[in-house]
């Protein structure tokens, strides 16, 4: 089975109207759950506009629901540069997909994190 964002959250928060019956559903598919890193980057941005803490989020989740081992290393590389270094979302999971490669940007949120950089807006590059 694959769980959509909306099934993780309702898990996940502390209260939600959809709770109960994603509770019903996990207890009775523990183990067969998975999902993707599609919905993890949506749950950043919505623990981004609820407050929730990302680290946490990420956390549970993964006790929950399986993902592939690279989607969640590149998840929870995320969840760091989010709430460490103050990326935006879409930023951290550039930044945690690059891994150890070089990154074409003119934005120097990399920079924060020592990633390698090939600046966009210097001609020089």
């Amino acid at each position: 089975m694959f769980a959509d964002t909306d099934f993780l959250l309702a898990l996940l928060k502390p209260s939600d109207w959809l709770k109960g019956n994603a509770l019903k559903i996990l207890k009775k598919n523990k183990g067969n759950i998975s999902t993707s890193l599609s919905c993890a980057l949506e749950l950043a941005l919505l623990c981004k506009r609820l407050h929730l803490p990302i680290n946490e989020t990420f956390a549970n989740l993964f006790e929950l629901v399986s993902i592939n081992e690279k989607d969640r290393i590149i998840s929870l590389r995320a969840a760091t540069y989010i709430s460490r270094y103050d990326f935006n979302v879409f930023d951290a999971f550039h930044a945690a997909s690059c891994e150890e490669d070089v990154i074409i940007s003119s934005d120097k949120v990399y920079d924060r994190i020592g990633l390698k950089r090939v600046d966009l807006g210097n001609d020089n590059s």
